[in-house]
């Protein structure tokens, strides 16, 4: 299925219409509630006025101080305070020391105490009570201004008061305990710093001599002199000499042992280890072997093997082979008692480079023990070094007492008043009540005071707008009456209610009572019957007296079929001057003529609320419509308010065209909404909405800032022409 997005609006057209729409619904309501602004406005500046009049002049008198933040040197030069701070910030704690309670309570006692002095003081300037000296600190503080530059080190002490010699004098005053106080403060820091500094060197002091004797004590158990690179460079040298022994013993000692591994492999196999081999003794018993051998081969090959020569050169020959074998069973020996030698020189040199080991690690850790404590007593000394200095700049300065401020210019008494400022309260006085202007009329446009336009009318109700009923006017009852018809007839050739056909039935409802669908609905009546169309009125509107006039009632008509056609065979029951008096909102218009009320019929219902059971029946009511169709061309029915009767779900039914009168800015849209709804969930139709009672020269003011047509033009169109 295709998707489609119905009546697209771009964002970059959409938004400034809307935006552009706001600004000019914004203005106006502004221009609708000029009135209401410029009379706020005008009271506000007459306020403003009296204001400024009536008020006493103000005089404000202002001292300059500046901050130094260097001090003297007792040495003449200068000194850098040396704060690390931004000097901007610096500025402003002072000022706002300036601005403390502590100053301002300091000036109000000292002129407390002048006026005490004073020889017409009154007692209670004498021992103010607590709650005078309060509000006293209090009016202080109010007309103090205190001002910083961030750009410069001054700061701008400031006082308003009556007259100016006051102003200048509580100005000077303040600066001047500022002064005091700021001296004063600096002068009971550097004491208490130097009592601090003091007492840390006195802690400082003791921490050292315990360091230096804890490092001394040290010292003499450990035998160690002083910690330097000379006795650690000398104990690895002669552990690394230690160490190459040890490797050339290991290495010896395996050789050793193979050796003596060769050795009996050859041995076990009936040869001779070649390093044995090599020994002198043992080179001369292979030659001794050899020459036996070779004499036996001889002999044997000379005198045969039983020879006993042979014998005796086999007896010579076996001795040999002994003697070689006990030889070379000594060399072997030898060399196991040189593998045991070895390896006794190898565990001796271990022992040795374990203990030098040892002794370099016990060393390192004592001197590594004696830096730390003679470490700690250096840190110590070099403290009480930066204690010292301290403690004597602290001294120094507690005796020169330095000042970081200094009066740069006195406050001077000033002849002309800084206040009221007439400009400025006339200004804000102005521009506030203009504000309160444009906030109570958006409050006021948030009310929901009904439709004001008629294009609201189809958004809120879902329903279109197809007539605007203007209120009648006082004067000419013609010209009312003319107005009001012309505007019906619009309604009615919309709604084609005069052309020629069948009979058409028409429901008139409201929402509440009062809405003027009675009025509505008469003068429409009155239009169709001047068009030449015979109308019915069917009042369903219940009635709280009693109808005394004996004419048939709605009930009689829905309840009997002889009543039903004698009322609609027969014609009118109401005179002309009847049909005037019986609903006040018609009393303003002009009576419909003899000769046209005859065409006109009106059925008023007799009971109230309580009878609506039996009488509303649908069955009764088709019989009353079908019947009222045959014999008047128009049946306009009247019913009650929807929020507060069923009636008008029941009506509907029968009815063609079903339309709702609405009062103009009157009737909330909520509920105009809400009686909507109801008909739309009982579908019911509604063809459209009449807004009554509308004043038109104030529904222009809704539509555009021109100003409307006058209405004494409009009416002299009227007695003009109709």
């Amino acid at each position: 299925m295709n998707w489609a997005f119905q009546n697209p609006i771009r964002l970059e057209d959409g938004a400034p219409r809307h935006f552009e729409h706001v600004g000019y619904e914004a203005g106006l309501a502004l221009w609708r509630r000029r009135r209401m602004i410029a009379g706020l406005v005008v009271l506000a500046l007459l306020g403003a006025a009296v204001f400024v009049l009536l008020s006493a002049k103000r005089y404000t008198a202002t001292a300059l101080v500046q901050i130094d933040f260097s001090r003297d040197d007792p040495a003449g030069g200068r000194r850098s305070a040396g704060l690390p701070l931004d000097a901007s910030a610096l500025v402003e704690t002072e000022a706002r020391f300036v601005r403390s309670r502590t100053i301002t309570r300091q000036v109000a006692e000292q002129l407390a105490a002048e006026e005490a002095a004073k020889p017409d003081a009154r007692p209670s300037d004498i021992a103010p009570s607590p709650a005078q000296r309060e509000a006293q600190i209090q009016e202080l503080m109010r007309n103090l201004t205190v001002r910083n530059d961030s750009r410069s080190y001054l700061i701008e002490i400031g006082y308003t008061a009556g007259s100016p010699d006051k102003a200048a004098e509580i100005a000077n005053r303040f600066a001047d305990t500022y002064l005091a106080n700021r001296g004063e403060t600096s002068s009971a820091s550097s004491r208490r710093a130097a009592e601090w500094y003091s007492d840390q060197i006195e802690v400082t002091r003791k921490s050292l001599e315990q360091a230096e004797w804890s490092a001394a004590e040290y010292r003499r158990s450990s035998g160690i002199v002083e910690t330097g690179t000379e006795g650690a460079a000398l104990l690895q040298q002669r552990m690394r000499e230690i160490s190459s022994q040890a490797s050339a013993a290991t290495l010896a000692r395996v050789n050793e042992e193979s050796r003596l591994q060769r050795a009996k492999q050859a041995v076990a196999e009936g040869n001779i280890p070649a390093d044995i081999a090599a020994l002198p003794q043992i080179q001369r018993l292979i030659e001794s072997r050899e020459a036996a051998r070779r004499q036996v081969s001889t002999l044997a090959a000379a005198t045969g093997e039983r020879h006993p020569s042979v014998i005796q050169a086999r007896t010579l020959q076996q001795e040999a082979e002994a003697r070689l074998q006990s030889e070379v069973t000594n060399a072997l020996a030898t060399i196991a008692e040189d593998v045991k030698s070895a390896k006794r020189v190898e565990e001796e040199i271990e022992a040795g480079a374990s203990k030098a080991k040892s002794t370099l690690i016990d060393t390192r850790g004592r001197e590594a023990e004696l830096r730390t404590l003679q470490g700690r007593a250096d840190a110590l000394r070099e403290r009480l070094k930066t204690l010292n200095e301290g403690h004597m700049q602290a001294r120094a300065l507690a005796e020169l007492k330095p000042v970081v401020a200094q009066i740069m210019a006195a406050a001077e008494p000033n002849q002309v008043p800084t206040g009221p400022k007439k400009g400025l309260t006339l200004a804000l006085a102005g521009i506030g009540a203009a504000a309160l202007g444009g906030l109570l009329t958006f409050l006021l446009e948030r009310r929901d005071l009904g439709f004001r336009k008629e294009e609201e009318v189809l958004p809120t109700t879902g329903s279109p707008c197809i007539g605007m009923l203007p209120a009648l006017q006082p004067g000419d009852a013609r010209v009312n009456a003319a107005t009001q018809r012309e505007t019906l007839r619009a309604i009615i050739a919309s709604q084609h209610l005069a052309e020629s056909g069948s009979a058409k039935v028409v429901l008139m409802t409201s929402a509440l009572p009062e809405q003027g669908k009675s009025q509505v609905l008469h003068d429409m009546a009155h239009c169709l019957v001047e068009m030449g169309r015979r109308v019915l009125i069917v009042d369903a509107s219940p009635r709280s007296e009693i109808d005394s006039t004996g004419k048939v009632a709605l009930e009689d008509v829905i309840a009997g079929s002889a009543a039903r056609k004698r009322v609609l065979e027969g014609g009118r029951q109401w005179t002309p001057a009847e049909v005037t008096a019986r609903n006040p909102l018609l009393r303003r218009r002009a009576p419909p003529a003899v000769g046209e009320s005859r065409h006109l019929s009106i059925l008023q219902r007799r009971g109230g609320l309580s009878d609506s059971g039996p009488a509303f029946s649908p069955a009764t009511l088709a019989d009353l419509v079908t019947e009222a169709r045959s014999s008047f061309d128009v049946v306009l029915v009247e019913a009650p308010p929807v929020l507060l009767a069923a009636d008008a779900l029941i009506l509907a039914q029968f009815a063609d065209i079903v339309l709702h009168a609405a009062r103009w800015h009157d009737t909330p849209k909520a509920t105009v909404a809400a009686a909507m709804k109801r008909l739309y969930d009982g579908a019911v139709r509604v063809h459209g909405v009449i807004l009554t009672q509308v004043d038109m020269e104030r529904y222009e003011s809704f539509r555009s800032f021109r100003a409307p047509p006058s209405a004494r033009k409009i009416r002299k169109y009227y007695a003009d022409f109709d």
